[in-house]
């Protein structure tokens, strides 16, 4: 038989890349943009606001390293959009994405003109329904737009001179895209959603697996089922040619998995102390409207000292994660000050990341921590067990050992004595 897999797997790529993502936005309309640079560090949002923002070109370049840009976004809502079926409307703003990057790069967050966080914008998250603005069928928001630049340098960690503002220069290094009111398609999306866990299933299945071609040709029947010049009138059968692949469950003898979201934040590495504080509240303002769609989503936070900026530069935004923790939606873990590296610090010193880390998410939440949560520490002392139990806790969690280059650590669970 004629072995078609690679040229399967190619077109759907490209159906996906040219047909669905590009229809989960039906259509579109640019908002109206004005702007305001800071000429130094960060600045609270009710400061930037009392500047004078000036008219904005779209697809400029901007964003000069470690800097700010503020934007203002207005416009109107086109009569009738969001009001067919699974329609909804949206604000999509592309900062000037690397798109095949996640983080390390531009991100900004969306405020009200009240000074209240909306959500953050991010490579991989650049919608803000228009539920959110609680302004009617009207735009009127801003965006802390963070220039951020690539520190690990694609990753491959080369010299660079942006790791000091006097070596960094002053040259843009984004060009801002797609900033523009849109009408959301639901069942696109979740078709878009269906295709990405199957395909990253059947690219994780060996070839020998039966399961990998039963996907490969479900999402084969699925594009020949669609009309490529209507995604969204066939969007729907396109679902239905999947559900019976996505419903089957794993292997009889699979392990059972419970997922809970988590953001692993380094508090201090390839950008300054300040940037991690901004991306903290860019991250959990996300966490939070999620949590608010979604009343199942459970996320896990660790690093005290994360959340103790929160308290002290966002204190609107703790006030809400306070009201997720009392849903048991926002998970408090760790009992740490900070994800601390456990060679180079004393017992002593590692004894009071517990006492400081406790003590706050007991007083602010009423949380106590069973956890030592280390996921990405390089290396952890002997001395552990006996500091984690006096601490109260009764679990270490972590992932670095597999990363041991020279010895394969050969247990996933086990009892640790230190």
């Amino acid at each position: 038989m004629h072995d078609d897999r690679r040229i399967t797997e190619v077109r759907l790529d490209r159906f996906v890349r040219e047909r669905i993502t590009p229809a989960v936005y039906t259509r579109t309309v640019p908002l109206n943009l004005s702007s305001w640079d800071a000429p130094g560090e960060p600045v609270s949002v009710m400061e930037a606001l009392r500047n004078n923002f000036v008219p904005q070109e779209h697809g400029a370049a901007w964003g000069k390293p470690w800097g700010t840009k503020w934007l203002r976004l207005t416009g109107d809502v086109p009569e009738a959009w969001g009001t067919g079926p699974d329609t909804s409307v949206e604000i999509v703003v592309d900062l000037g994405f690397i798109k095949e990057a996640p983080g390390f790069q531009c991100e900004g967050i969306a405020w009200r003109p009240d000074g209240t966080i909306i959500k953050a914008i991010s490579p991989r998250n650049q919608y803000i329904p228009l539920k959110l603005l609680g302004s009617g069928m009207s735009v009127d928001f801003y965006v802390e737009a963070a220039a951020n630049p690539d520190m690990a340098q694609g990753w491959t960690f080369a010299a660079t001179p942006y790791g000091d503002l006097a070596t960094a220069g002053t040259a843009p290094q984004y060009r801002l895209g797609r900033i523009a009111i849109a009408e959301f398609n639901q069942t696109v999306w979740e078709l878009q959603q269906d295709i990405w866990t199957l395909a990253g299933l059947m690219h994780e299945l060996p070839p020998e697996q039966p399961r990998r071609h039963v996907i490969l040709r479900a999402l084969e029947r699925m594009m020949d089922l669609m009309d490529p010049d209507d995604i969204p009138g066939t969007a729907a059968a396109g679902r239905a040619a999947l559900a019976e692949v996505l419903a089957r469950p794993a292997y009889a003898s699979a392990h059972q998995l419970v997922a809970t979201g988590h953001a692993h934040i380094d508090s201090a590495w390839l950008w300054p102390v300040r940037e991690t504080i901004r991306k903290c509240a860019r991250t959990f303002s996300n966490v939070v409207a999620l949590m608010d769609e979604d009343p199942g989503f459970v996320f896990s936070c660790s690093s005290a000292q994360q959340l103790a900026w929160m308290k002290e530069f966002y204190p609107e935004l703790f006030g809400r994660i306070r009201e997720k923790v009392k849903a048991g939606q926002f998970v408090p873990v760790g009992g740490m000050w900070v994800e601390s590296d456990t060679n180079m610090p004393g017992g002593e010193a590692m004894a009071r990341q517990f006492i400081e880390g406790k003590n706050f998410f007991l007083q602010e939440f009423g949380v106590e921590c069973r956890e030592a949560w280390l996921p990405d520490s390089f290396g952890y002392s002997a001395a552990l067990p006996q500091i984690v139990k006096a601490a109260g806790s009764r679990w270490f969690l972590t992932q670095k050992i597999s990363w041991n280059q020279v010895n394969r650590m050969p247990h996933h669970t086990f009892n640790w004595e230190g």
